[in-house]
């Protein structure tokens, strides 16, 4: 090791990307649209626990900072089930939904209908498809939870996302918290496959720095509780993607989880790192540096 290898800075980018190449080495397949409409019930209720906390809290933490407000037109990429549809249009003028499977489509239109909701649209299309033209400059935020590992090319679709807005962009990412549960399921099911790495925080950050972006970070906790049936069917789609989910591989995870949590609901702790920038400013800026 040589003291210029110590101090070369880090690619980032090569990071992300061998993260996600190491991922695709150990796959069967790759995720269909048709996984996450199978998805769409579990993932459902997971979002919908506590009233919405994880999207609530996201929306708090970006109106407290001024990113977003009443006036505000928001575009989420990758919508899910109304992960943020409900709670930001609860407080935003309106908000647009990027959600390319039919079946969370279908669950936004019933969860906003439930809460009473109407000032939100959906783009039916994967977020690689929509026609930049068509919206650049129309919202005042843009904003992505959960999808960001499935951009391999990430800078990309994030100046993807920054030409569409006037205002701010957002990503939510995952951050570790040393729960166990997974990885010890994985192993039971997997042996020594390498368990897969699904990097958001801080490794975005890093990205987004090192792109000149100048990003604001805070970090939120909330819960996620699903019956044992939707954890099921959560597993089932996640182990198809890696191995054969045979009658075997069903008992082993429906075991672990009534281990875990008995009749009562699976729940889980999680915390995600909410990280904002203006695309109009940048790094070099703020140094001086011309």
């Amino acid at each position: 090791m040589t003291l210029d290898s110590l101090t070369a800075p880090v690619d980032w980018v090569r990071l992300w990307e061998d993260s996600y190449d190491a991922r695709s080495r150990i796959m069967l397949r790759d995720y269909e649209i048709d996984d996450w409409s199978e998805r769409a019930e579990d993932y459902s209720e997971s979002r919908r626990t506590n009233n919405y906390e994880f999207g609530e809290l996201v929306c708090s933490t970006l109106a407290l900072h001024e990113v977003v407000s009443p006036d505000s037109r928001v575009l989420e990429v990758g919508a899910g089930p109304g992960t943020f549809v409900i709670p930001f249009a609860r407080k935003v003028d309106h908000i647009t939904a990027v959600e390319p499977a039919e079946g969370m489509r279908r669950m936004i239109s019933q969860n906003a209908a439930e809460a009473g909701v109407k000032n939100y649209d959906i783009i039916p299309k994967i977020w690689q498809d929509v026609n930049i033209e068509d919206l650049r400059g129309r919202y005042d935020l843009t904003i992505s939870s959960t999808v960001i590992w499935m951009f391999r090319d990430i800078m990309t679709q994030i100046n993807r996302m920054e030409e569409v807005t006037r205002g701010h962009c957002c990503v939510v990412g995952g951050v570790s918290t040393g729960q166990t549960f997974e990885t010890e399921l994985w192993k039971k099911i997997m042996g020594n496959v390498p368990y897969p790495q699904y990097p958001e925080y801080p490794l975005i950050y890093n990205l987004l720095y090192m792109h000149g972006r100048v990003p604001h970070v805070r970090l939120i906790n909330y819960t996620s509780a699903r019956k044992l049936e939707n954890m099921l069917r959560m597993y089932r789609v996640f182990y198809s993607i890696y191995t054969e989910v045979t009658p075997e591989v069903e008992e082993i995870i429906r075991d672990e989880l009534y281990r875990d949590s008995g009749e009562g609901p699976c729940v889980r702790k999680y915390r995600s790192a909410v990280v904002w920038w203006n695309p109009a400013v940048r790094r070099k800026e703020l140094d001086g540096i011309s």
